[in-house]
């Protein structure tokens, strides 16, 4: 277990109240400010937020002595990008009630919505809601937007593959109900002996967490490029399993000689849902324990697999998910492109 000395944001996650911290008090009691409270300002990530402001207005509100104009951007829960009609419609209608009209589609298949002032929170949140979306984790210092190779609806095999998206997100979803508490029933107080996380704990993770899934021949999801990436093996047109990749990561610091760019490692292979969902787990555990919690720049999984070497990384993941990953399975890719062609499904 990491040992450093924690840097002021892991603080804020063990005395949060299970991600609640002042939310209801920045939100309900201070008028005076169109933010939220420091603290706060790190929690309101963890339910799928970031305070932002006007950049343009700042000069111009600072010779008036004003608040910057401050507004918050919403990153919806997502799992494969997949959202029916009817959800798309809720989502452009919220946005065009309390944000600025605009959807963002991000790069890992969610959607943001911008300009939403803070008072406009609380009815934005619970009209999506009411067309059963979130924004729960879609920031912060867990599992992410779980992505997937486009197109489920290109094959039978690919709906099977890509409906692992949502099976890992939701298994890897924090068990605090603060989201629903603070910003969705109000005044319902959920009892904290519910919310008792195996997973996150009250540290919870030490930085991001991002999981892709790739279906051969086409690695349109840079699968290699996330913290853990699933590979599909498929054979005879039926899904076997998936190879496992751990520790990519593209992003580096300028001037910190310290931080670097990762591809991922391949480790093994799993052939039952059971399995990859238990490996997908117990990777997050390890993270969880022996990540960097002193030095943010070097707190992803990339770093945590070099700590430990990759064989050292695999060992401990063996103990604790209590099998033997099998050798990599062979598989090609050939191609990193989105297909739109719908014309061979319908």
């Amino acid at each position: 277990m990491s040992i450093e000395k924690q840097s002021p944001i892991e603080g804020i996650k063990i005395k949060s109240d299970g991600l609640r911290g002042t939310l209801k008090e920045s939100i309900e009691l201070d008028n005076h400010t169109g933010n939220v409270r420091a603290d706060d300002e790190a929690l309101v990530k963890f339910h799928g937020m970031y305070v932002q402001d006007d950049r343009d207005r700042r000069e111009e509100r600072a010779e008036k002595k004003l608040d910057k104009l401050y507004s918050f951007m919403i990153r919806l829960r997502i799992p494969g990008g997949i959202i029916d009609a009817d959800k798309w419609l809720a989502i452009h209608e919220t946005s065009e009630q309390y944000g600025t009209g605009v959807l963002k589609i991000t790069t890992r298949q969610t959607i943001q919505l911008h300009g939403i002032l803070k008072h406009q929170l609380r009815p934005t949140l619970q009209s999506f809601d009411q067309a059963t979306l979130d924004s729960i984790a879609a920031c912060g210092d867990v599992n992410r937007n779980v992505i997937a190779s486009s197109h489920p609806l290109l094959s039978p095999i690919h709906a099977q593959i890509h409906a692992y998206a949502d099976k890992l997100s939701k298994h890897l979803l924090p068990k605090t109900q603060a989201y629903y508490e603070i910003f969705v029933d109000n005044e319902k107080i959920y009892e904290r002996e519910t919310e008792k996380d195996d997973l996150y704990e009250d540290r919870y993770l030490p930085r991001k967490f991002k999981i892709a899934i790739a279906i051969p021949p086409t690695n349109d999801v840079d699968v290699f490029a996330n913290d853990l990436g699933l590979i599909a093996i498929i054979e005879n047109n039926e899904l076997k399993g998936f190879n496992i990749a751990v520790g990519g990561g593209l992003s580096t610091t300028h001037g910190n000689p310290n931080t670097y760019s990762r591809l991922s490692t391949e480790i093994g292979f799993v052939d039952s849902e059971e399995k990859v969902l238990k490996v997908a787990y117990e990777v997050l555990t390890i993270q969880r324990d022996f990540g960097n919690r002193g030095d943010r720049k070097l707190a992803r999984l990339k770093y945590t697999v070099d700590k430990l070497t990759v064989d050292g990384f695999k060992s401990e993941l063996e103990k604790r998910v209590s099998f033997k990953l099998e050798p990599s399975q062979p598989y090609q890719f050939t191609e990193r492109s989105d297909i739109y062609d719908l014309l061979e499904v319908f």
